[in-house]
C-alpha cells in the first residue's frame, strides 16, 4: 500500500511539474550562462552553464574554464527559482538561484560550505 501511494505521489508530482513548465515555459532559463563562484577552488570558479529543454524537461551541463564538462542533475525551474546539482570529483554539489531578467544569483552548497554564485545570460 505504501509503495502504491509513493508511486501515485511521484506520478502526480511529475504531471504537475510538466504542466507548470508547459504553462510558464522555460525560455527564461534556457541558454548559456557565464557563472562565477569567487570562493571556489581554481578551475571551478568560472565557467559556463548550458541549459536546454528535452522531452518536456530541462537538461544541462557545466563547462569549466579548462573545457571539461559535467552534467547537471535534478534540474527544476519554478517561479524564477532554479535548483540543480552536479557531481564534481565524486562529490554532489547543489545549487539554488533566483533568476531576475538576464541575471542569476544564489548559493552552491559544497563540502567546503556555502558559496555565492552569480551568473549572467549570454545573448547570441
Amino acid at each position: 500500500m505504501k509503495r502504491l501511494l509513493t508511486i501515485l505521489f511521484v506520478v502526480v508530482l511529475a504531471s504537475t511539474t510538466y504542466v507548470l513548465s508547459a504553462k510558464t515555459g522555460n525560455k527564461e532559463i534556457t541558454g548559456q550562462w557565464k557563472y562565477e563562484v569567487s570562493n571556489a577552488p581554481y578551475g571551478y570558479e568560472k565557467g559556463t552553464i548550458e541549459i536546454s529543454e528535452k522531452d518536456g524537461g530541462l537538461v544541462g551541463k557545466v563547462i569549466f574554464t579548462d573545457g571539461s564538462a559535467v552534467e547537471l542533475k535534478n534540474i527544476t525551474y519554478v517561479k524564477k527559482n532554479l535548483s540543480c546539482g552536479v557531481y564534481v570529483e565524486g562529490m554532489y554539489i547543489t545549487a539554488k538561484a533566483k533568476v531576475e531578467g538576464k541575471n542569476m544569483k544564489g548559493t552552491v552548497d559544497t563540502p567546503n560550505g556555502k558559496m555565492e554564485i552569480k551568473a549572467q545570460k549570454q545573448i547570441k
